[in-house]
C-alpha cells in the first residue's frame, strides 16, 4: 500500500484557518481561559498555510500578523530562564518547564517566516527563542526519553535558524542515542516495559529529523519503529494496549505523524490510518490542524 499526502490534508489545515485566527485575543494568546502555553501550539498550523503555496492562505498577511502576535504572547509568558509555568486546563500548575511542544512549534513556524518579519519584531523574537533553545541545550539533553527527544528535534530547527552549527550537530547526536536505545523490535522503553502511545511522541521527533537533516543512521530506527505499531494495532486502527507501560486503551485511530512518511511500512500504516479516519468523516475536516501542518511541511 503506497501513501502520499492526501488532498484532505490541506482542505483540513486550510478549513481551520479562519477559527484559529477568530481564536486569538488582543493580547496575541489562543483560546479560552485559563491561557496555557501549549495553546500557543496553533502557530505551526498558521505557519504551514502562509508558507505552503498550495495553501489559500499562502503569504496572507492577516495570518502572519497573528503569528507575530501569538509568538509575542509566549515572550510575555517566558519566565527569565525562558521556560513557561507548566498549566492545564483545569486551573492546575506543574511548575515552570521548557514546554516542548510549544517550543518546537514556535521555533519551526519562525524557521519559516523569520525572513519577512520587521527589524524590531526578529529581534525580539531572536533573543526569547537564543534564550530558551539555549537553557534546552544545556539542560534537557541529559537522558533519552520521549520529551528530550521532541527537544533535540527543535533545537535542531533552532540551529539552522541562528547558524549555530553546535546545536545542530548535537541535535542528531541525540537522535543517535534515541536510535541506539530503541529495542530491536522498535519500541522504546519507559516505566514497566514498552511504550506504545509514547512512542509515537519518539518517531515524531526522530523523524522530522530526518526529514531535516537526511542523516541515514536514523532510518532503520524509523523502519523498526513502523513494523512496530503496524504489528500492535487493531483491525479497527486503535492502538494495542495490554503491553503499554505507560497508557490504557483509547478507542481513537491514531493516523500517525511524519516519521511514518520515510519508509514503505511506515507509508503503509499511514495509508491504513489515514484511510479510516477520511472513511469515518462526516465533512471536510478530517484531520485536526496541527496534524494536517506537521504531515505537509
Amino acid at each position: 500500500m503506497i501513501w502520499k499526502p492526501e488532498p484532505e490534508l490541506l482542505m483540513s489545515l486550510d478549513a481551520a484557518i479562519p477559527d484559529i485566527l477568530a481564536s486569538q485575543n488582543d493580547n496575541g494568546q489562543f483560546g479560552t481561559e485559563p491561557w496555557i502555553s501549549t495553546d500557543q501550539n496553533l502557530l505551526l498550523s498558521l505557519a504551514a498555510g502562509w508558507s505552503l503555496e498550495e495553501s489559500r492562505y499562502y503569504g496572507d498577511e492577516a495570518v502572519l500578523s497573528a503569528i507575530v502576535r501569538g509568538g509575542d504572547a509566549l515572550i510575555d509568558a517566558q519566565d527569565e530562564a525562558g521556560m513557561f509555568t507548566f498549566r492545564k486546563k483545569d486551573h492546575s500548575t506543574w511548575g515552570q518547564i521548557y514546554m516542548p511542544w510549544v517550543y518546537s512549534r514556535w521555533m519551526r513556524a519562525y524557521w519559516l517566516t523569520r525572513d519577512v518579519f520587521g527589524s524590531e519584531d526578529r529581534d525580539r523574537w531572536d533573543k526569547a527563542l537564543l534564550h530558551g533553545y539555549t537553557g534546552i541545550s544545556e539542560t534537557c539533553l541529559d537522558r533519552v526519553h520521549n520529551i528530550p527527544t521532541h527537544h533535540a528535534m527543535g533545537l535542531y530547527f533552532a540551529g539552522l535558524t541562528f547558524e549555530r552549527k553546535d546545536w545542530v550537530d548535537r541535535a542528531v547526536a541525540f537522535g543517535h542515542r534515541v536510535s541506539d536505545t530503541q529495542s530491536e523490535h522498535g519500541w522504546w522503553p519507559e516505566h514497566d516495559g514498552p511504550v506504545v502511545s509514547y512512542n509515537f511522541v519518539y518517531v515524531d521527533g526522530i523523524g522530522t529529523l530526518y526529514t531535516m537533516s537526511q542523516d541515514e543512521d536514523l532510518l532503520a530506527c524509523l523502519d523498526r519503529a513502523a513494523r512496530f505499531h503496524a504489528a500492535f494495532a487493531y483491525p479497527d486502527g486503535s492502538m494495542v494496549e495490554t503491553v503499554d507501560g505507560r497508557n490504557w486503551y483509547h478507542t481513537t485511530v491514531r493516523s500517525g505523524n511524519p516519521g511514518f512518511s520515510h519508509t514503505p511500512r511506515g507509508r503503509g500504516f499511514l495509508a491504513q490510518q489515514h484511510g479510516r479516519l477520511i472513511e469515518a468523516a462526516s465533512d471536510g475536516q478530517v484531520f485536526d490542524a496541527d496534524y494536517a501542518a506537521t504531515m505537509l511541511l
